[in-house]
């Protein structure tokens, strides 16, 4: 007599429960990879971001060297989505010129804020400086502010590129 083969059907029935398991499974490391990217595009923009800001900051910093009167040109260029403040502190615009030698960076997601030798200003000497996202051709120049006799680098865009 030939002997019947049984069927084991559990690998069926646990099917579903499986396929239910590898998606939530691959939704959750598309996830976080896709925040990991976010994470990483944001900072490689403040990166780039920072070192644009890097060579007006140098340059700010050799001009007060040279006192009143020293000028230089320069150009830069900001990612998209990134700014910079210069000679103030988010929420600290009015204590301007306390903060003139500060600056900071902002992203969508984040402010960094560094500090500089130099002091930083408009072009009226009256108040911080910004600059968006963008070329810029910058006009960077020395003054003394009468009242404190301090010297400022003042930030003057010339024209958008």
């Amino acid at each position: 007599m030939p002997r019947r083969i049984g069927t084991d059907e559990s690998a069926v029935t646990s099917l579903p429960f499986r396929l239910t398991v590898s998606g939530v499974l691959f939704v959750v490391i598309l996830l976080l990879s896709s925040v990991y990217l976010f994470d990483f595009l944001e900072e490689a923009k403040e990166k780039t971001a920072l070192d644009e800001v890097s060579k007006l900051t140098a340059a700010a910093e050799q001009l007060s060297l040279h006192g009143e009167g020293s000028e230089i040109s320069l150009e830069l260029r900001l990612p998209e989505g990134v700014s910079v403040d210069f000679g103030a502190l988010p929420g600290r615009e009015d204590k301007w010129p306390a903060d003139a030698n500060d600056y900071c960076i902002r992203t969508a997601e984040k402010v960094t804020f560094y500090y500089s030798a130099a002091s930083f200003s408009n072009p009226e000497l009256n108040g911080p400086a910004s600059l968006a996202s963008g070329r810029h051709r910058l006009l960077l120049s020395t003054k003394l502010e009468p009242k404190s006799g301090r010297l400022f680098v003042l930030i003057s865009e010339k024209e958008s590129l």
